[in-house]
């Protein structure tokens, strides 16, 4: 595989100029057909927290942008991946990522035990929904899952009137748009990878070779193009890794679903099932962002990622190349506008007693 982003080490001290510099040299760039420049120069100095020298110094060098001189606009992704790598340690997207990681501090254990969450999403019409007739709308959000890892449903509720709660998604129609909300329990259990060459496999992808960055799903999706560059975001290597797994032998499938507490984020990770038949979840995401934007991370914390099934996450039925909600509109698909809001409840689930979290049925 041809990688051209250098591996990245996290600097001791914050870097200056060469740092930016180095970051865009090694960028990936967000390609024409999914770029969206719509960021302006005043918000893109707000962002990147480096000064307009270096921002001149950035579009000197090629940092991509439309616009005109002195009212440059710019794709948000781009400008995120610039400072996530550019060592400056002052920019927004380094501090928000510190800020979202400190989870990853904590002793594993904190993983695996039962958590109560107040989960509430909201899907409205996409920016670009335009005006005229009424046409048909369908909405589907992907059915959250918690039991999937050991976890359970308190209550949901779902809406507008008429909205359907399936196995895989929850749908309606009309021009409402689609809210689901309740109290989910997720869970999690310490497992490890027990077969070595599954060990091999799975941690091919780690924090020495890639990098994590934010993009778009749909290139995303394009997992060769995506890995070639030297970046690993969670889908691209997922849906590598189960590819690799089944060529192996290992039964294996990605999975989609949200991070919880954290920015509430859209995951995927890997299902795979090991030698003993258990699945193990694999996460070379989150490996890779604690080495690399957490601060202080558990020593403990990437073995956790290797195998286990962590509370952290809720799990649906949705692979890792399927958006976990969606718009159509005259059949067309888009991706609505969404507000997902899932946040640590202050009581504590009450002892209960489980199935168990899955055992291989997952996959």
């Amino acid at each position: 595989m041809n990688i051209e982003a250098k591996p990245w080490t996290r600097p001791a001290a914050p870097r200056g100029p060469e740092g930016w510099l180095d970051s865009l040299r090694d960028l990936l760039v967000i390609p024409p057909e999914l770029r969206d420049e719509w960021v302006e120069r005043e918000a893109a100095l707000e962002l990147l927290q480096c000064g307009p020298e270096i921002l001149d110094e950035l579009l000197r060098a090629g940092l991509p942008h439309g616009g005109t001189p002195g009212a440059e606009r710019f794709d948000r992704f781009d400008l995120v991946n610039l400072a996530l790598y550019s060592g400056s340690g002052t920019s927004v997207p380094e501090k928000t990522m510190r800020y979202a990681l400190r989870w990853m501090h904590a002793d594993p254990e904190a993983l695996f035990r039962p958590q109560r969450w107040n989960y509430s999403v909201a899907l409205t019409p996409p920016a670009a929904h335009g005006e005229g007739e009424p046409e048909r709308t369908d909405w589907n959000l992907a059915t959250p899952h918690p039991e999937l890892s050991g976890g359970w449903t308190e209550s949901l509720s779902i809406g507008p009137e008429g909205a359907s709660l399936g196995e895989k998604d929850i749908t309606a129609s009309g021009t409402s748009g689609l809210t689901a909300s309740g109290v989910l329990v997720t869970s999690g259990e310490r497992r490890e990878i027990v077969s070595e060459r599954l060990r091999e496999i799975v941690t091919s992808y780690g924090p020495d070779r890639f990098r994590w960055g934010r993009m778009p799903e749909e290139l995303q999706w394009r997992k060769d193009e995506v890995l070639a560059q030297g970046y690993a975001p969670c889908i691209s290597v997922c849906l590598e890794l189960a590819e690799r797994c089944r060529e192996a032998g290992f039964e294996a499938r990605t999975r989609r679903g949200w991070i919880m507490g954290m920015l509430d984020l859209a995951h995927s990770w890997l299902e795979v099932v090991d030698e003993d038949g258990l699945v193990k979840n694999v996460d070379p995401a989150f490996v890779i962002l604690a080495d690399h934007h957490a601060e202080a991370p558990h020593p403990d914390i990437a073995q956790a990622f290797t195998g286990s099934l962590l509370n952290r996450l809720l799990p649906t039925e949705h692979h890792a190349d399927e958006p976990v909600n969606g718009y159509r509109r005259g059949g067309l698909f888009a991706h609505p506008r969404h507000q997902t809001d899932i946040q640590l409840s202050a009581e504590q689930p009450a002892p209960r007693e489980t199935a168990g979290a899955g055992n291989g049925s997952g996959t």
